[in-house]
Order: C-alpha cells, then sequence, then structure tokens
C-alpha cells in the first residue's frame, strides 16, 4: 500500500521579487511546497484552497501591507498562522506585531536557521 506524502502549503507574499524567489527557494529546498504571491491581493484570490499551514507576508507593501492582509486572512473560516518579514523593524513596528495575532517576525535579510526552524515548528505542529 502507497502512503500519501503530504507536503504543507507555505505561501509567501513580498511585493520585491528577488525577495520573493530567494524565500520561496529557500524554503522549496527543505521540500516544503511554496506557492509566491507579489500582494496580499493576489494571495486572497486563492486562498480558499485549504491547504495552507502558514503564511510568510512582508510587513510594507503597497496596496495592501502585511497588517491589512492580516486582518482579512482573520475573517477566513480557517486560522492561518501568519508571520512577517521585514527590512524596516522599528520598535513601533515590534510592538503592533506583537499584539496582532501574528506567530512572529524575521528581519531581512533572513537568518536561514532561525527562520526554516522557526517555519518547521509551525507547519509540524498537529492539528494545524
Amino acid at each position: 500500500m502507497n502512503q500519501i506524502s503530504f507536503s504543507p502549503v507555505i505561501s509567501v507574499v513580498d511585493d520585491d521579487e528577488s525577495v520573493r524567489a530567494a524565500t520561496a527557494s529557500l524554503l522549496r529546498s527543505c521540500g516544503w511546497t511554496v506557492r509566491s504571491y507579489a500582494s496580499g491581493v493576489d494571495l486572497l484570490a486563492e486562498i480558499n484552497q485549504g491547504d495552507v499551514r502558514l503564511i510568510i507576508a512582508d510587513v510594507q507593501m503597497p496596496v495592501m501591507d502585511g497588517f491589512a492582509l492580516l486582518e482579512k486572512l482573520g475573517e477566513l473560516a480557517q486560522k492561518i498562522p501568519v508571520f512577517f518579514i521585514t527590512a524596516y523593524a522599528t520598535p513601533d513596528m515590534v510592538k503592533r506585531i506583537g499584539s496582532s495575532g501574528a506567530v512572529g517576525l524575521f528581519s531581512k535579510p533572513l537568518d536561514d536557521v532561525r527562520f526554516l526552524a522557526r517555519v518547521a515548528a509551525i507547519v509540524n505542529i498537529p492539528g494545524r
């Protein structure tokens, strides 16, 4: 009997194409399935697929920033953990992220080892 392998889907949302591609490539190198989006609007257009286990989103994006995206995601029936990445982590932003419901924050450029360990901890939690 063949066992079906499930690879959690991780969505990466960043308006900077090079950061989006590098983050997605890093995650794929660990065997995760990754979907990349240039904006929160693009992600929301496809999010109802039910298989997303984590969303990694830039905080500062045009049209819909990370906080607005998090708010829209909160309206969905399926709760998906979100953590933010940013190149400009001010003390006020860190405080806001801490009270936003996001599961964390990483500064760009990413510390690959810590970043991947945090992703693994989130996507491997039973029940998610």
